[in-house]
């Protein structure tokens, strides 16, 4: 049979006591410890926050700026473009010009360097071209021919014949050229004479001839009368 012994532990109050302390101090330093990191990390933080805010704020400045810059390039790209347009379009215009000029001055050459064509009064180089704008540019030359050049006087009645939703119909070139004033149209001239304009058709329009007949101003039968057909040239 097995035999208990008691053990006695002696009751130490002041070890308890320490015990509790140390505890107590324990808890005091941790939670001084906790809140001085706390605090730091609260100072980091906010030090960060702060940093971030006058990053945030010279960003914002600099996409200002650079949106300004790019509003003031596309500004003058479009400015740009204009010019170009503009000195594309004044260019064309140049071009037309100096060919409509090369394309008299060898005209004129041809007219007075023809010695064989019909003498009297004549009419040649009746000519159609369509333009950009679908206007239609056209041109034609009288001259006359004689032993003793007389300066001359002439009538000319121009007139387009076509059909306008499947009808006849008939314009008169002063209805389509809006520079002609006056009708008939008045030449005056001696060796020869061009006449030359632009047309706007009409809506629904379509040409097929163009007739030209010339009259002397003191007379009313004509003394000359051409038809063509409608046709552009290149």
């Amino acid at each position: 049979m097995q035999e208990y012994k008691s053990i006695v532990v002696k009751y130490r109050p002041k070890r308890r006591i320490f015990l509790g302390l140390l505890a107590f101090l324990s808890i005091i330093f941790s939670f001084a410890l906790g809140r001085h990191w706390g605090g730091h990390e609260a100072a980091q933080i906010m030090s960060q926050k702060l940093d971030l805010d006058e990053r945030y704020k010279t960003l914002q400045i600099d996409l200002m700026n650079y949106k300004e810059q790019l509003s003031l390039m596309k500004l003058s790209s479009e400015v740009d473009n204009v010019a170009l347009e503009s000195a594309r379009q004044q260019m064309v215009i140049l071009q037309r010009q100096i060919y409509s000029r090369n394309e008299d001055l060898k005209l004129y050459r041809d007219l007075l360097q023809d010695n064989d064509g019909p003498s009297g009064v004549s009419i040649g180089d009746f000519s159609l071209t369509l333009l950009d704008d679908d206007r239609v540019k056209y041109r034609w030359v009288v001259r006359q021919k004689k032993d003793e050049m007389k300066r001359l006087s002439l009538f000319a009645d121009v007139n387009v014949k076509g059909k306008q939703n499947g009808i006849g119909t008939t314009y008169r070139v002063s209805d389509l050229d809006q520079q002609i004033a006056e009708w008939p149209i008045k030449i005056e001239f001696k060796y020869f004479s061009i006449q030359q304009g632009v047309m706007e058709l009409p809506d629904g329009f379509k040409p097929d001839t163009v007739s030209v007949s010339l009259r002397y101003t003191w007379e009313k039968e004509s003394i000359l009368k051409f038809e063509y057909e409608w046709q552009y040239g290149d």
